[in-house]
């Protein structure tokens, strides 16, 4: 997969060592402190063959939607972006293949967001989170890299 941003790449190459010779890596192959480099710009999401749900919602998440969803549904993000983002999670949970966007942002028009959707399983198949990084560009947004 090409992920043309250098932190996100980077983020990347970091999941698909933790898969070692399994499909998918689980969610508790990754300690907390070693998501260090990416603080601020991680967010997972529990359940997602159920109701998609935050975990961690980072800094980044929090600036780029204007509010904290930690702990809460992914379908709380305003209708526009709930539908799309819920669209890639799935997609994501089914395909069982990291997805990477990079899109204009619908809430702050003057910033693109790159995102990386990489699908967990503690059994090494069926997908139980999804660990997804985000990064601006453009404007002055502190969550630029």
């Amino acid at each position: 997969m090409d992920v043309p941003h250098a932190k996100l790449r980077a983020l990347h190459d970091f999941w698909r060592t933790r898969a070692g010779g399994r499909i998918l890596p689980s969610r508790l192959d990754f300690l907390p402190e070693e998501f260090a480099p990416w603080m601020g710009h991680i967010a997972d999401v529990q359940h997602p063959s159920l109701e998609m749900r935050f975990g961690l919602f980072g800094a980044a998440f929090v600036y780029v939607n204007n509010m904290d969803l930690s702990g809460r549904p992914v379908a709380e993000l305003p209708p526009p972006v709930s539908a799309m983002i819920l669209a890639d999670y799935r997609g994501c949970v089914e395909s069982r293949q990291p997805l990477y966007t990079c899109r204009q942002s619908v809430n702050r028009d003057w910033t693109h967001i790159h995102r990386i959707v990489l699908p967990c399983a503690s059994d090494g198949e069926q997908v139980d989170k999804l660990i997804v990084g985000l990064y601006t560009e453009g404007g002055k947004s502190p969550f630029s890299g």
